[in-house]
Parts: C-alpha cells; sequence; structure tokens
C-alpha cells in the first residue's frame, strides 16, 4: 500500500473525472526527497504548500495529517531506501466551469517513486516561453506545468537537458524545474522573485546559508557568468555543463560548496524535528 489518498493507505488509486485538478489544473504539489525514511526540507515544503494554497484560495491542505508521518510510513511500505515522494492537492470534486464549489472538499494524494540518481551535469538550453511574474503557475508549484513541458520538449530539441526561461521583460527567470545560479569573480547571483521565479525549497535553503544575491540579469549576464549552476529537491545542486552548445567550465570548488550548505541546512532540519 505505497499511495495515500484522502486518508486511506491503497495499493493504487484514481481521482473522478470531474475533480479540478483533472480538468483544469487547479490545485498544488509538492515534491519531497525522502532518505530512509525521513523528508528533507520538509518544513520548507510545508511553508510553501501553505501559504500557496491560502493565495489560490484553497483550505490547509495538511489540516488534520501529519505529513512527516504519512511520508515515513509511505516509503516504509514502499521498500525504497531512497524514495520521491509527491503530495499532491485538487479542489475537489466541481460541476462544469471555473467557480469552484463554496466550500470544496480537497482531494489530497501521497505517492512514492524511486529517487534517481543525480546527473553530473546538465546541458541547458533556451526555450521561447516567456514567464509572467503575475501568472499563478510561474510562483505557485500548481498542478498546471503545460509551460514547464512545452519548454523541456524544445530544449530536449536542441539536444539539451533542460530548458532555460526568461520572463516577459528578457529577465532570467529559471530551468524548466529548478532554480538557477551562477558565479562571477566568486559572488553568488539568483534570479530574484520579481522575475517569476518559483520560491525553491533548496533556493531557500541556500538563501539561508550564504552569501547569495538576488538580482535581475539578462541572458547575456548568464552566459558571461564563470559558472552555473541548477537546483530542485529531488536532485538538489547540479552544475551546468552548457548553455546553447557553449561549454562551460565546472566549478567543483563552488559546487561542493553548495551541496555542503544544503546538507548542513536539511539536517539541522531533521535534527529539530527529532526533538520535537
Amino acid at each position: 500500500m505505497t499511495v495515500w489518498i484522502n486518508g486511506d493507505w491503497r495499493d493504487d488509486a484514481a481521482v473522478s473525472y470531474r475533480d479540478r485538478g483533472f480538468t483544469l489544473g487547479d490545485g498544488l504539489f509538492e515534491t519531497i526527497a525522502v532518505e530512509r525514511g525521513v523528508a528533507l526540507g520538509l518544513e520548507r515544503h510545508i511553508e510553501r504548500l501553505r501559504s500557496s494554497a491560502d493565495a489560490l484560495g484553497l483550505a490547509d491542505p495538511l489540516a488534520g495529517i501529519d505529513l512527516a508521518g504519512l511520508i515515513g510510513q509511505g516509503a516504509q511500505a514502499s521498500g525504497l531506501a531512497s524514495a520521491v515522494a509527491r503530495f499532491s492537492v485538487s479542489a475537489g470534486l466541481s460541476a462544469r466551469g471555473l467557480e469552484r464549489a463554496d466550500q470544496p472538499e480537497l482531494t489530497r494524494v501521497l505517492q512514492f517513486s524511486g529517487r534517481p540518481q543525480s546527473a553530473k551535469s546538465i546541458n541547458l538550453a533556451l526555450a521561447d516561453i516567456r514567464r509572467s511574474p503575475t501568472s499563478p503557475s510561474a510562483r505557485f508549484k500548481t498542478l498546471s506545468y503545460a509551460d514547464n513541458i512545452f519548454a523541456r520538449r524544445q530544449a530536449c530539441a536542441a539536444g539539451a537537458d533542460m530548458a532555460v526561461l526568461l520572463d516577459e521583460d528578457g529577465r532570467v527567470s529559471g530551468g524548466d524545474c529548478a532554480n538557477l545560479y551562477w558565479a562571477v569573480d566568486g559572488q553568488l547571483h539568483t534570479p530574484a522573485l520579481a522575475c517569476a521565479v518559483l520560491p525553491g525549497t533548496v533556493r531557500a535553503s541556500l538563501l539561508a546559508q550564504l552569501d547569495l544575491n538576488e538580482v535581475s540579469a539578462s541572458l547575456s549576464d548568464l552566459a558571461s557568468a564563470d559558472s552555473i549552476f541548477v537546483s530542485n529537491a529531488v536532485m538538489g545542486v547540479v552544475p551546468v555543463s552548457g548553455l546553447d552548445g557553449k561549454k562551460l567550465t565546472v566549478d567543483h570548488a563552488l559546487l561542493e560548496t553548495l551541496r555542503e550548505a544544503l546538507a548542513q541546512d536539511r539536517d539541522t532540519t531533521i535534527e529539530r524535528r527529532g526533538r520535537r
């Protein structure tokens, strides 16, 4: 029983064809790395999920449940020492149309899969999609991922692993599933949230640990950087070895600094959880 849906563990699960997550992409999700039953960076995921739900007018998606405990149970049942837990929240059943029910009953699903080994490095290619800083799909981790999927297809067609996207003003925003960082003369930079950036949990960890400048930057700024990195909750921090066909140098010392900062933040989180 490795799928939890609305309070029950099951071997498999399905949602209704009238569920707004299926029909409209009306909902949110969090993808969480799990090691030996422990959800890494869980507090940051919970904070983002709750604040996003509030902004989108959804009830507390974690009301009445212990997500850490559920993830531990599911990881044990799945038999996976290293796993990825996805917690999805939909606005639930609804009649046809854009309006929600007055008090929608959320559909909540927790599922597990094996955690893939992170790539040693990745290549980026520019997508022609532009993110809007006012768009909920750019600012929140919504169930609607059409832009990201389209951008990834463009990147793959160009022979790259991941797309890099700009905002409507031509400023660097991020990867199709990751936050971006780059170094110039030893100083680390990352796009500011105003550049249609999803507030990633790893990004939050690195901001808390390191001297990391939040900036507005052009594609040429990124291309002229000494080194570039991407991050998300599943793969951690990974160096970029190419951008639009241009080979880039990997700064292994800086990579180690980023990874150590993330590990320290996650270890501290686990210690705090253990003392509760």
